[in-house]
């Protein structure tokens, strides 16, 4: 459905065993959705699910939508996953770098006190 072209999707795909990403694909192939999609899951991005918190943003230009550029954040809760994302206009893609760190250091505190809160 898609999720190999957006950094949401992207990151979920990245935090997932080798084996959740493989069953995945199985069921939804990397079609191309412009001519920037990535069609190789070995070009997909890998992260450790300990410590994605400190794991760089992943991004995409123009793979799921021509003119559009995103970034995405993972979140790792116990055994589940998530990712907050933030899309932008090409015109607009010099801010994502900032914009995902903000996110990424604002999840990391919420994450740890919800975490250690509970």
């Amino acid at each position: 459905m898609g999720a190999h072209a957006h950094s949401a999707g992207k990151t979920l795909l990245a935090l997932m065993s080798a084996e959740e990403r493989r069953a995945h694909l199985a069921r939804y192939p990397m079609v191309a959705f412009t001519p920037y999609t990535l069609r190789e899951p070995a070009h997909l991005p890998m992260l450790p699910r300990q410590g994605p918190q400190r794991a760089a943003p992943i991004t995409q230009c123009q793979e799921y939508a021509l003119g559009t550029a995103g970034a995405a954040v993972p979140i790792v809760a116990g055994n589940g996953i998530a990712a907050v994302s933030v899309s932008l206009p090409m015109a607009q893609a010099h801010r994502l770098a900032g914009i995902a760190a903000q996110l990424r250091t604002r999840l990391s505190d919420d994450v740890a006190s919800v975490a250690f809160g509970l």
